[in-house]
């Protein structure tokens, strides 16, 4: 069972999918962290100036 595990994560094709899945899920956590604020919004730096 371990080495049809081995043989099925060292495709090509399966660790191409994973990197892809998980920069995906990185952009958009990432995204809906910091996506829903519009421009206006938060501090600006030189407001006081």
């Amino acid at each position: 069972m371990f080495k049809r595990l081995k043989v099925f994560f060292s495709n090509q094709k399966v660790k191409w999918l994973g990197q892809f899945t998980y920069y995906l899920l990185i952009l958009l956590l990432l995204f809906f962290m910091y996506g829903f604020n519009s421009a206006s919004s938060g501090n600006y730096i030189y407001n006081d100036f």
